[in-house]
């Protein structure tokens, strides 16, 4: 079945190539099944001619990724532990790095971007990719994969003292926003608590004013779902006294969030408002802050999901930040 649908893949019939890739994506492949595609895959890509060469790296890219869930585990530069079937999915797919590293300069953006996601989930090649993203940083022109290199970056960095240089440069340069904020969401994954000021200030920004980055935020692979949401998300990593600032912000997106971006915000605030809180504690008795914030999520979101998250902070002695 998957080398069937392989050979689909270079049929010119765009309905039935649009149906295989739909089945490519969507399916529970095995894991033996998943080296064996990314072997056929390995064997097509190469070919300049071929169909959908951009949404097939990324479905190398969602392999990859699928086998580093979290971003603790992109630390590392060896192959994750485990079962045989796994080692031998990320072989296979540590096998087509050289071809990553060309269609990382390849002619077609759609094609860069997509290399530039997949490069990015595999730290075991970083020896070999960082030399070359940091030169493409030097001479992409495009304001999109300029912000896709310096994600990519992040991700690669390490304890790469010389990228977190290239990634605080891009921070305060004059650069398009979108950059900026690819490199405020590096920084931010990577420093934690030790992230710069600016970036956090970025991150805020793209919440109170999204409008300048949306549209080129929502085309990149790395997001989740709005750029409101993810950037709430990422601030909750960051100890809760620097985001104080950003209370005021927050509240205001609330009322115009839509369900992903509302859920994110209120539990950010949560975890500003209430994150110190000891076991116990009655939600009557709470500060003017807190008192804010639970007013700001009774007007703003559903009941259900009001409630929901009431309760989370009756119950619970801490909301985590991770």
């Amino acid at each position: 079945m998957p080398l069937s649908l392989i050979q689909q893949l270079t049929q010119d019939d765009l309905p039935l190539r649009s149906a295989t890739l739909y089945q490519l994506f969507k399916r529970d492949w095995s894991g033996e099944e998943k080296a064996l595609l990314v072997t056929a895959l390995l064997e097509l890509l190469p070919q300049p001619a071929l169909p959908d060469r951009a949404a097939l790296v990324l479905f190398l890219a969602k392999l990859a990724r699928d086998r580093c869930r979290d971003w603790s585990a992109l630390s590392g530069a060896v192959a994750p532990s485990g079962s045989q079937r796994p080692l031998s999915l990320r072989s296979a797919l540590l096998r087509g790095l050289p071809l990553y590293l060309k269609l990382i300069e390849a002619s077609e953006p759609q094609l860069r971007l997509s290399s530039l996601y997949l490069s990015a989930w595999l730290p075991e090649g970083r020896a070999h990719l960082l030399p070359v993203l940091l030169r493409r940083l030097e001479e992409e022109e495009e304001a999109l994969l300029r912000a896709a290199l310096v994600l990519a970056l992040g991700q690669l960095a390490g304890d790469q003292q010389q990228v977190r240089a290239h990634l605080m440069i891009r921070l305060q340069a004059p650069e398009a926003p979108i950059v900026r904020l690819g490199a405020a969401i590096a920084l931010v994954r990577l420093l934690r608590t030790k992230t710069p000021m600016r970036a956090v200030r970025l991150l805020v920004r793209a919440i109170a004013h999204p409008q300048a980055v949306a549209y080129e935020y929502d085309t990149l692979p790395w997001a989740r779902h709005s750029v409101v949401a993810d950037s709430s998300e990422l601030l909750r990593l960051l100890p809760r006294q620097r985001l104080q600032f950003a209370l005021p912000v927050l509240l205001e997106a609330l009322a115009s969030a839509n369900c992903y971006e509302a859920l994110s915000l209120a539990r950010t605030l949560l975890y500003l408002g209430f994150a110190s809180q000891r076991p116990g504690v009655s939600c009557q008795a709470i500060t003017p802050t807190q008192q804010a914030i639970l007013a700001a999520l009774r007007t703003s979101l559903s009941a259900w999901q009001a409630g929901e998250l009431l309760k989370a902070v009756e119950t619970q002695s801490q909301l985590s930040a991770g």
